[in-house]
């Protein structure tokens, strides 16, 4: 689809933007800490609000929970009120409950006096999935990075998905996101496997059976072994955080300003000269799969970016890497991790402080059956939460406690309180992939 002329923009009104960092109609998820009537103790991003509910049935409903999304719906110098957020769930084709979406964008075009072409319709109804903003400002910043050439609604929902998200939207970021739809730690487990598979190949040459054992170490420095030293799965964690956890043109801008390598840089261009070699020696298939993977790593750099605006849930920082270990019969040879830590705002830039943040390590024990430990930093008092899929688990987790506040201890933090309990833990998928009428990429539990 090609347009030819802007967009008009309409100004829309502006909010206020007090000191405590929140706005009005903001959406925001937080961790209850205490209900009191119609008076909430809530966390967000390890800070403390005291605010007020908008009637004692919401209150009630609050009962029991320890983590609620909610809308600012008024604020002042003496209060801030919050209604809790319910997103809407989309209704069964032909039940005839709510308004049909193509209708929904239909209307929100003509309130802004917008022309009613099949392409902005696209685009709202995008949007409207992601439960993103439908204002002239948003529907051209899609179609600028889209383009003027062909487009379809598999590139008008990215679009929508990255903007939701905060990230940076032009058009090489989002033929990026569309490239790398597979999971990241997925595309590690196919990769590897891809390079086993071609080293059987009985009829390579000495030259090609070099190049794929090279890239077979180069890669397997990025799974984490299981059953290591702490100070072994220290360094893989270091390295995969760096190799995946960074965009590309971080890395390139680093070299072009001659600031001396890290593992993750020196991984990324060795990675790169290799597929133009695997290419020179017949080895095109091999070649595209490695390019697959580092434009899935590219694209899980580019979701570290601190999303603008900063979303009510804070800046986070995450990276995604697989624990490889011994397997028996069926069992999973690769467990998926992620690790996700807050950002703070700190002049003028999204930085991790390690007195005063949120690290939640996750791994998928078995399909939709996560394992999660989450720690809370304020200055040098930590609190540790483990949530255990299974009672199974509870035994063995609790034992080990004592060597880990022990552990603590020696790094100078003070273990204030911990828990172990067995529940049920949500496992996000990593790449952008959005499907209508899901959730908006930025919204991200605070997982406390």
């Amino acid at each position: 689809m090609n347009i030819q002329a802007p967009l008009p923009l309409n100004p829309s009104p502006n909010t206020a933007q007090p000191d405590s960092g929140l706005r009005l109609f903001q959406r925001v998820t937080a961790e209850i800490l205490q209900i009191n009537g119609t008076q909430a103790v809530i966390s967000i991003d390890g800070h403390p609000i005291v605010a007020r509910l908008v009637s004692q049935q919401e209150a009630a409903q609050l009962a029991g929970k320890k983590v609620a999304q909610f809308i600012v719906t008024a604020m002042d110098q003496e209060a801030i009120t919050l209604k809790i957020f319910n997103p809407p769930q989309p209704s069964a084709a032909g039940s005839g409950v709510g308004l049909p979406v193509q209708e929904m964008a239909l209307r929100i075009l003509q309130e802004y006096g917008l022309p009613v072409r099949p392409e902005l319709l696209l685009l709202a109804r995008a949007a409207l999935a992601q439960h993103l903003e439908i204002s002239p400002e948003n529907l051209q910043k899609m179609l600028a990075a889209l383009g003027g050439g062909s487009w379809g609604q598999a590139e008008a929902e990215m679009a929508a998905a990255m903007l939701a998200a905060g990230l940076p939207l032009n058009e090489e970021t989002l033929a990026v996101a569309l490239r790398a739809r597979s999971i990241y730690p997925q595309g590690l487990v196919n990769l590897i496997g891809g390079l086993q598979s071609a080293q059987a190949n009985p009829s390579l040459t000495a030259e090609q059976t070099k190049l794929l054992q090279t890239l077979q170490n180069l890669f397997q420095h990025l799974l984490l072994p299981a059953g290591a030293d702490a100070q072994t799965l220290a360094s893989r964690i270091r390295e995969a955080v760096r190799f995946g956890g960074r965009t590309l043109e971080n890395i390139l801008l680093r070299a072009g300003e001659g600031i001396e390598g890290q593992p993750g840089q020196s991984h990324w261009m060795e990675a790169v000269r290799l597929i133009t070699a695997l290419r020179q020696n017949g080895l095109g298939e091999v070649a595209e799969q490695v390019q697959r993977f580092l434009d899935q790593a590219r694209m899980s750099g580019l979701l570290n970016l601190p999303p603008q605006p900063v979303p009510g849930e804070g800046a986070w920082a995450e990276a995604r890497m697989l624990l490889a270990r011994p397997v028996s019969g069926d069992e999973r040879g690769f467990l998926p991790v992620r690790l996700r830590v807050a950002r703070r705002e700190k002049g003028g830039a999204a930085r991790i402080d390690p007195l005063h943040t949120t690290l939640n390590i996750q791994v998928e024990v078995q399909p939709d059956r996560v394992f999660q430990v989450a720690l809370s930093v304020v200055g040098r008092q930590m609190r540790v939460v483990v949530t255990a899929p299974d009672v199974q688990w509870l035994s063995e987790t609790r034992s080990e406690m004592p060597s880990l506040e022990e552990a603590l201890q020696d790094l100078g933090y003070n273990l204030q309180d911990s828990r172990v309990e067995v529940g049920q833990v949500d496992w996000m998928p990593s790449a952008l992939s959005p499907e209508p009428a899901r959730p908006s990429l930025a919204w991200v539990d605070l997982e406390v």
